[in-house]
């Protein structure tokens, strides 16, 4: 284990704020914080600040840029802010923000665990009876796997913590990924043993660690280490794990896609085995100060960046149709920060004639509803011209009327479509009185995104799993504030962990069969080996990589799975060259990508640039 001198940059204190009923926190620095964190009320406010560290990462901007963008799904959209991100030339580089913002969290995170271990593992010192102290340790332990998988999936073998930091660390160290995954999954053992089937299964508790949760989890991170070790032993672990939530009786599937994403179903939702809860009144958990890089909580301290909390996706992977005639923002269609387009291959990914999750994924028609028609009226291209014509000085769309419609397919030669009329870049439909992009609009023929034709990549299929239509405005105050839970782990995962992980030790048989499930519900007709043999799969033996991958991508786009699945598999380098939503990251991905660049202010830190990644 190599050591060198660095500080470790852990943040010692948090404001205290609501996320849900046991996210009460106050995580305190200074002479008293021993004595109050071994009282039941001082343990239960560190507890609760280990869990704030999901709201860094679960469905907020800094989550999706380094889990879902920059994959073979998804690409940089217009209004991304640092699109460099996802053309991989040198100006990704150790200095990115959001990079550090994530590393000083993260290590923040493990940090409040590491204190709660500490104190719950000391009889002496533990404020509650032997069985809560169990549970509540239960509890840390698993988030201090899920915070070092992210750090170790994102940096490799940097800094592994496992002892309360009460000041500025000057040792640090480089572990290898061996030990990360060690320690991931003795904390995980141990949070599946202690955890009994009712822990943290009342209305109060929603959020907190189960049993189940700790049996899904830890079924993702033996998949994981498998193929990293080469070891079929924790493939079977990984599809036992899954079938102990398969079998447990407390989850089951929608039978129709769509229903898992509408909004009134957010609570009690039978797919749900662990989520993030978010609420209407939360400001953004954390940021980094530029100036100090000291954490501080968004809720007016910082007004330059008093940004809303909640579940941020409804933002991220909206198009901008209210630049369309006939459209005008409101809450109902969202509020587009335009921040990821969807690639070719993602979008062809679906057979969505006989798979439910592609209409069930995203959005491709959009309802006139502008008041105002004089924005648009015919004539326009010589089209109802003639002065007779009863359509000439008409509007060309009114509300109700369907205004957008993208489509999938390439429109028929023989339609008349006149392009580049009124406004740049918008193709009008003439026949179908729509405006329009098809595929052929969307992408060029190697599958890169065309800038071009969706004016600058503002247009795109839209992500629609995320849509808030309950927040209470369009723009401005709460229009960001999303209320939604954010899965992390999801009861279909549990069929395609088991299913990978039974073919990975040698049964093709019993993966199929545990395909079978998931796929009867994602049919539209309930028949699930017909949806599985349009992908080319009749049996156990037709089962590859590539399918796996494939239906990883149609389950779970946008979830903040994708750059996990293709780095534990050994893909991302490939499929980043084969699939990739520009020129530039096709040619420039590497594997020097597949791990991210440690921040500048540790490197500086030390003055002993070694600890850097290589190739930044």
């Amino acid at each position: 284990m190599k050591t060198i001198k660095i500080i470790l940059l852990v943040v010692l204190s948090l404001g205290a704020f609501s996320c849900s009923d046991f996210l009460e926190e106050e995580y305190l620095a200074g002479a008293n914080t021993e004595q109050y964190y071994t009282s039941a009320a001082g343990m239960e406010s560190l507890i609760a600040s280990a869990y704030v560290t999901n709201k860094i990462w679960w469905a907020q901007e800094e989550g999706y840029d380094f889990s879902t963008a920059g994959t073979d799904i998804y690409d940089y959209g217009q209004q991304h802010p640092q699109q460099y991100q996802y053309t991989f030339t040198t100006d990704f580089d150790p200095t990115n923000s959001r990079l550090v913002i994530l590393w000083v969290e993260f290590y923040r995170g493990i940090n409040a665990c590491n204190d709660a271990i500490d104190i719950l593992s000391d009889p002496e010192r533990t404020p509650f009876t032997e069985p809560k102290t169990k549970v509540r340790l239960a509890e840390v332990r698993f988030l201090r796997a899920l915070y070092n998988w992210l750090i170790v999936e994102t940096w490799g073998g940097v800094h592994l913590s496992t002892e309360p930091v009460k000041g500025v660390v000057l040792e640090a160290n480089r572990t290898p990924v061996e030990d990360f995954y060690s320690l991931i999954l003795e904390d995980l053992d141990f949070a599946v043993e202690n955890l009994n089937a009712g822990d943290n299964t009342g209305s109060s508790d929603f959020g907190r660690v189960t049993k189940m949760a700790a049996l899904g989890f830890r079924s993702r991170m033996n998949l994981t280490w498998g193929y990293y070790s080469g070891d079929n032993s924790f493939f079977t672990a990984a599809a036992n794990d899954a079938q102990s939530v398969i079998n447990s009786g407390n989850f089951d599937l929608w039978d129709n896609y769509a229903d898992l994403w509408e909004l009134e179903n957010n609570d009690n939702n039978p797919e749900n085995v662990w989520a993030i809860n978010y609420s209407r009144t939360e400001y953004a958990a954390m940021n980094v100060d530029p100036d100090t890089y000291q954490s501080y909580q968004r809720a007016g301290d910082k007004p330059w960046d008093d940004r809303e909390g909640g579940h941020l996706g409804h933002l991220m992977f909206g198009m901008q149709y209210d630049i369309i005639p006939g459209m005008t923002r409101d809450v109902e269609n969202g509020r587009p920060f335009r921040r990821y387009n969807p690639t070719m291959y993602l979008i062809d990914a679906f057979h969505e004639d006989v798979d439910e999750r592609f209409y069930g994924s995203f959005k491709t028609t959009w309802i006139a509803n502008d008041p105002d028609t004089t924005r648009l009226k015919w004539p326009r291209a010589g089209w109802h011209s003639d002065e007779n014509d009863p359509l000439n000085g008409k509007p060309v769309v009114v509300p109700g009327d369907t205004c957008i419609f993208f489509y999938k397919g390439v429109f028929p030669e023989d339609d008349t479509l006149i392009e580049n009329d009124v406004l740049q870049n918008y193709i009008w439909h003439y026949e179908r009185n729509f405006w329009t992009l098809d595929h052929s609009y969307m992408f060029n023929p190697d599958g890169t995104i065309r800038g071009e034709k969706t004016n600058d990549r503002n247009l795109c299929f839209e992500l629609s799993k995320f849509l808030d239509p309950g927040r209470p405005a369009a723009n401005g105050t709460g229009s960001q504030r999303g209320i939604r839970d954010c899965y992390v782990v999801r009861y279909a995962e549990m069929f395609l962990n088991a299913a990978e992980a039974l073919w990975k030790a040698g049964d093709g048989p019993g993966a199929y069969n545990l395909l079978l499930p998931l796929a009867n519900k994602r049919s539209y007709d309930g028949d699930g080996a017909a949806l599985l043999a349009s992908y080319g799969i009749n049996g156990g033996a037709d089962l590859t990589l590539e399918f796996f991958l494939d239906e990883r991508a149609r389950e779970f786009c946008g979830e903040q799975m994708r750059w996990f699945d293709l780095k534990r598999t050994g893909t991302l380098v490939d499929r980043m060259k084969q699939y990739a939503g520009n020129p530039s990251a096709r040619a420039n991905f590497s594997e020097k990508f597949t791990l991210r660049p440690v921040p500048q202010i540790q490197i500086d830190a030390t003055g002993d640039p070694s600890y850097q990644n290589p190739g930044y």
